[in-house]
């Protein structure tokens, strides 16, 4: 049960991240990442400033789309009531 309440931890904190992105931008980090791998941002290669953050906002939402899916994959492997029931135990424990 630890492992799934880190893995969630983590990608509340990387969502935290990737909502600064997008306020600073105007976008959804995947309409940035669809955008981003289809090549409509080409243009902002030769600004350095740009680039650089986008690199990092790649990274961080390519990072949290591999930790959403081993949540998936952990998720699959417990079902949702159980993980619920599992959880609530421990905080009344």
């Amino acid at each position: 049960m630890t492992a799934l309440r880190d893995l969630l931890s983590d990608m509340r904190q990387l969502e935290n991240e990737l909502a600064n992105f997008e306020a600073q931008f105007g976008v959804r980090s995947s309409d940035f990442y669809q955008a981003i791998m289809a090549g409509d941002l080409e243009e902002f290669d030769t600004l350095d400033d740009y680039r650089m953050t986008f690199i990092e906002w790649l990274s961080l939402y390519k990072t949290w789309l591999s930790l959403n899916d081993k949540y998936h994959q952990l998720l699959s492997r417990q079902p949702v009531a159980l993980q619920i029931k599992t959880n609530l135990e421990m905080v009344h424990a």
